[in-house]
């Protein structure tokens, strides 16, 4: 493994422990994308882990998505 490809793991990984910690932040959320996007086009993650990042991210929107659903229907 390269220290570039390294790097961008965890960096990546990072953000994907904040996000499985509960944060909902658009912002988190933002940099998450970011940085699994930018970390892919300069060549430090193969497409095969793109790919897993990225379903990894939608699931975590998905689950997070259907949390604050239930919240909100709780309230009616």
């Amino acid at each position: 493994m390269s220290r570039q490809h390294q790097i961008a793991v965890d960096m990546i990984d990072s953000r994907f422990t904040q996000l499985n910690a509960g944060s909902t932040s658009a912002q988190l959320h933002a940099e998450t994308s970011m940085a699994y996007e930018m970390a892919h086009s300069l060549g430090a993650i193969d497409n095969r882990e793109y790919g897993h990042y990225k379903a990894r991210h939608n699931r975590i929107i998905e689950i997070q998505h259907q949390e604050l659903m239930q919240k909100l229907e709780s309230y009616r």
